[in-house]
C-alpha cells in the first residue's frame, strides 16, 4: 500500500476570491459594531409565522480527483428559502418555497440537482398535533434518526423532499414510533438537461407512484437506562420512468442505533444491513437486476477535555462496503439513501470527495468553541476503498481488476463559523486538503495533477 504525499505543484487562487472575502469581513465588521435589530412593528398573527433564510457560498478547488472536471474549478450558489405556517389548537398547515441557483460554472463544473433547484414548492402540508401524536400529510422534508439515511439537507444547495403520510407517536418514558410513506420528490430539470440546469432554468419537480419511499423507526427502548436505543427498516422501490432513469432499487435497509450523550463522555454505534435487488448503474442501456447485498457501521467515542474553548476530541470509524466483484451477480455497495455526511465526510459541494458508500475510514476530530459566537473545527480521515474493484462514487474512478490499490488519500478539513448577537447573520469559512493515495494517482484515467485543495467562503441571513 502506498502512501506517498505528492506536492507537485502550488494551489493557484482565484482572484474574484478577494472581493467576495471583503464583502463578507465588512459585513461581520457591521454586525459586530451594531446592536441586535430591532422587532419589526408589522407583526404577523399569534397564528402565523413568517420565516425564512438567504445563504451566499463562493467555493473553489484546485487538482481535480475526479475523472472528468475543470482544473480550476469555481462555483458561487445561492439558496432562498421562505417557510409560511399556520397554526390552530390541534390543525397546521404550511408552505415553503425553494430558490437554489449556481453561477461562475465552467463546462465540466460538476454542476447538478444538488446545486441548482429554482421556485420550487419544497413543502406544502397540512397537519394534526396534540400532545403525544404528530400526524403530516403532503410534500416534507424529513430529519431521521442519526440523519445518516433520511436527512434535510443543511449544507447541500438543494433540499430533499418526499411527498406522502408521516406520523410520529411520542410518550415521555415509553416506545416512540415514526412512520413514513412517501414518494421521494425528483428534482428537475435532471442532470441530462445539464444546459437548462446551468441557466437555472424553471420547472416542477415530480414525485410518481414508480418510486416510494417508506420507513419505521422505533426509538426511547428501555434496553439501558445508560444509552438511547432506536431500530429501524426503511424500503425503496423504483421503476425507470421516461426521463426519469433509476437503478430500479428494490430492496430493505434494517438497522440500529445506541447512543448515549453524556456532558463528558458520549458514544454513538450505527449498523446497517441492505438485502434486494438493484442495477449498479441509472444508465439506460443498463437493464440487469442484480442482487443487492451490502452493510454499513458507524462506530464513534468523544470525549470533553478541561479548557475555556470547551474541547472535545472525537473518534470514528466508519465502514461502508462496496462491490466485491463486478461480474458476481451481486451488487454490494452501500446505498446512503437520502442521507447527509457533511458532518462526518467533509464539505461536499463541488469537493465533496468521501462519502458513505465503498470506503473503510477512520478519523479523528476537535471541536472548540473560542467565543459564545465562534465554533472551529478540525477533522482528520484517512480512506481506503472498501472493494478495490469497486468505483470510487464521488471520482467516477475504477480498477476493475483492483490492481491500484486500495488506498485513496489522507483528507484535512477545518471549519470556522461566526454568528452575529442576534443570531440572524452567520458567515462559515471552509477549507479542505485532500494529500492523494496510490488509488487516486494510479487508477485508470485518475487525473495527473497534484493534491487536491478546496475552500469556500459563505455568509447567510435568517429572516
Amino acid at each position: 500500500m502506498n502512501s506517498e504525499i505528492r506536492c507537485r505543484r502550488h494551489v493557484r487562487l482565484p482572484r474574484r476570491i478577494v472581493p467576495l472575502l471583503a464583502m463578507l469581513c465588512v459585513g461581520v465588521v457591521q454586525a459586530q459594531s451594531e446592536p441586535p435589530p430591532k422587532a419589526s412593528a408589522a407583526k404577523s398573527p399569534d397564528w402565523l409565522s413568517i420565516s425564512g433564510s438567504l445563504r451566499l457560498r463562493y467555493e473553489y478547488m484546485d487538482n481535480t480527483f475526479r475523472i472528468v472536471g475543470e482544473d480550476p474549478d469555481e462555483l458561487l450558489v445561492s439558496r432562498l428559502l421562505v417557510h409560511a405556517e399556520a397554526r390552530g389548537e390541534r390543525f397546521y398547515g404550511g408552505f415553503e418555497l425553494q430558490d437554489s441557483r449556481a453561477w461562475l460554472d465552467q463546462d465540466l463544473t460538476p454542476v447538478g440537482t444538488g446545486d441548482v433547484n429554482a421556485l420550487e414548492p419544497l413543502r406544502a402540508y397540512i397537519g394534526y398535533r396534540n400532545e403525544n401524536v404528530d400526524i403530516q400529510v403532503g410534500r416534507m422534508t424529513m430529519d431521521v434518526g442519526s440523519r445518516r439515511l433520511v436527512a434535510r439537507n443543511r449544507t447541500r444547495n438543494t433540499i430533499n423532499a418526499f411527498t406522502g403520510i408521516r406520523a410520529r407517536w411520542s410518550i415521555p418514558g415509553r416506545v416512540g414510533l415514526d412512520a413514513f410513506v412517501t414518494m421521494p420528490v425528483a428534482r428537475l430539470p435532471d442532470i441530462l438537461e445539464r444546459d437548462r440546469l446551468r441557466n437555472n432554468e424553471f420547472e416542477l419537480d415530480e414525485e410518481h407512484w414508480e418510486r416510494l419511499f417508506w420507513g419505521l423507526y422505533v426509538s426511547d427502548l428501555q434496553v439501558s437506562s445508560r444509552f438511547d436505543t432506536e431500530v429501524y427498516l426503511i424500503g425503496i422501490r423504483e421503476n425507470d420512468r421516461p426521463g426519469l432513469p433509476t437503478r430500479n432499487r428494490d430492496f430493505l435497509t434494517a438497522g440500529g442505533r445506541v447512543q448515549h450523550s453524556g456532558d463528558a463522555w458520549a458514544y454513538e454505534l450505527e449498523a446497517a444491513l441492505q438485502h434486494g435487488k438493484s442495477r449498479a448503474t441509472a444508465l439506460p442501456i443498463d437493464t440487469t437486476d442484480l442482487d443487492h447485498r451490502a452493510w454499513f457501521t458507524h462506530a464513534e467515542i468523544s470525549r470533553k477535555m478541561p479548557g475555556s474553548w470547551d474541547p472535545r476530541v472525537i473518534l470514528r470509524f466508519d465502514y461502508a462496503s462496496g462491490d466485491k466483484d463486478p461480474d458476481d451477480g451481486e451488487f454490494n455497495r452501500f446505498d446512503t439513501l437520502y442521507g447527509a455526511r457533511r458532518w462526518e465526510f467533509g464539505p461536499t459541494g463541488i469537493y465533496g470527495a468521501l462519502t458513505r458508500s465503498n470506503i473503510l475510514s477512520p478519523g479523528v476530530a476537535l471541536r472548540t468553541k473560542p467565543r459564545p459566537s465562534t465554533d472551529f473545527r478540525i477533522d482528520y480521515r484517512p480512506a481506503w476503498l472498501a472493494s478495490k474493484r469497486d468505483v470510487l462514487p464521488t471520482a467516477g474512478l475504477r480498477d476493475r481488476n483492483g490492481l491500484s490499490g486500495s488506498f485513496i488519500g489522507h483528507q484535512v478539513d477545518l471549519r470556522w463559523q461566526w454568528w452575529s448577537a442576534s443570531r440572524n447573520l452567520t458567515v462559515d469559512f471552509t477549507a479542505a486538503y485532500l494529500w492523494k493515495g496510490e488509488f487516486l494517482s494510479d487508477a485508470p484515467s485518475a487525473p495527473p495533477n497534484s493534491n487536491t485543495a478546496y475552500a469556500y467562503l459563505s455568509t447567510a441571513l435568517a429572516f
